[in-house]
């Protein structure tokens, strides 16, 4: 299982709904075939570059290929790319992490109510200032809305806070996405939230 990426008073904190296989084999997140999370960081200037690059995902595929993507190599790929996000203030976890599956479409990805109570406890525990949601909106109105009744699917900034945090729903960053250009205008959207909320407390 990945690690998190979790520590005291981040900016934002990219919330997926579970850790992918692709994602667990090849040792980080969003490392999936096409999949834009990467890309809409640096886009929005939420990272001044690209944390993790398509040759990156290449060195990873082709190691894992070859037999030499060990423990050993994933873990300093993983803190290298970790030490980077650190920088900009970003933390990275998931809704479910009890299980690795092939993708969030399955039942057994969806989080439990347990789960979401965890995370909850998790956010009020490191208080970054925004959680960001890399889910599909579906999955997250129907998760959060036990809760917290006024989640919706909604793109962007929500009504309601998860401790003193912000939420903003981004929706999934896959390659099946179709709206590239609603999830790039969200990203933008969030990135000048986080300037603000940041200038707040300088």
């Amino acid at each position: 299982m990945l690690p998190e990426i979790l520590v005291q008073n981040l900016h934002v904190v990219f919330v997926g709904t579970t850790v992918s296989e692709i994602a667990d084999e090849l040792g980080m997140y969003y490392v999936g075939p096409k999949n834009m999370f990467w890309q809409m960081l640096e886009f929005s200037r939420l990272t001044p570059t690209l944390v993790v690059s398509e040759s990156d995902r290449k060195a990873l595929a082709d190691a894992k290929h070859s037999g030499v993507l060990n423990d050993v190599y994933k873990q300093f790929f993983f803190e290298k790319k970790e030490s980077a996000l650190l920088k900009q203030h970003i933390g990275l976890t998931d809704l479910n992490r009890r299980l690795v599956v092939a993708n969030d479409d399955g039942p057994s990805a969806e989080p439990t109510l347990d789960d979401l109570q965890k995370f909850v406890k998790k956010v009020e525990k490191f208080k970054p200032k925004i959680v960001a949601f890399v889910t599909k909106v579906e999955i997250f109105e129907k998760c959060f809305k036990q809760i917290y009744p006024s989640a919706n699917r909604q793109r962007g900034k929500q009504d309601f806070l998860i401790g003193g945090s912000e939420v903003w729903l981004l929706g999934s960053t896959s390659g099946r996405v179709k709206d590239r250009d609603a999830l790039e205008q969200v990203f933008e959207d969030l990135a000048e939230r986080v300037n603000v909320l940041t200038k707040e407390t300088v």
